[in-house]
């Protein structure tokens, strides 16, 4: 059975099982660097390396339903800047759509880590374009919805370009609790 295939089955069955208030859904990255706390709260992993945002549509629904989370960590986007990617305009549409189901939970939105190029293949196969744009989709809409976000760091450290060493990972759940845990100002 496939990774993807079998994190994706782990993750359901786990869900079944769990009472954590806090739900992280996304890709690889997230896979890896999600912390097992947040914000004092436990944290419930259900990335799967390789989703893309309709991956997430297609999942989330459910998880929205069954954990009932109080906080939503949304990180999702490098997958989907491998082209033939979606035109930005759909993406933004579903993204909205994937942050509906979950209102009135508290949300925290990560933007998409740039690649590394002095380590990556990734820089030729990725639409930095892509990335730049639904970053500033992913602001627009934490704006829109009052959702915390996570913005994406000038450089990464990464193994292989992508996907984070430990202190790369590290660095990413402290860039997360330093945007989530943050008193926000009602509007």
């Amino acid at each position: 059975m496939p990774m993807r295939d079998r994190v994706r089955i782990e993750a359901t069955i786990r869900s079944n099982f769990t009472r954590a208030p806090v739900l992280a859904i996304g890709d690889s990255i997230t896979y890896e660097a999600a912390p097992g706390h947040l914000c004092g709260a436990r944290v419930f992993n259900a990335a799967v390396p390789g989703d893309r945002l309709s991956d997430l549509l297609a999942e989330a629904p459910d998880f929205a339903v069954r954990l009932a989370p109080e906080r939503v960590v949304i990180a999702i986007g490098i997958n989907d800047s491998l082209p033939p990617h979606p035109d930005i305009a759909q993406w933004a549409d579903d993204y909205r759509t994937l942050v509906a189901l979950f209102a009135g939970r508290d949300l925290v939105l990560v933007e998409i880590n740039p690649v590394d190029p002095r380590i990556s293949s990734f820089v030729t196969q990725l639409d930095q374009d892509f990335i730049q744009r639904a970053n500033a989709v992913i602001r627009d809409i934490a704006a829109e919805t009052g959702a915390h976000v996570v913005p994406a760091p000038r450089e990464v450290i990464t193994r292989d370009g992508l996907h984070p060493t430990p202190a790369g990972a590290a660095l990413w759940r402290a860039r997360l609790s330093e945007a989530a845990c943050s008193v926000k100002v009602a509007r």
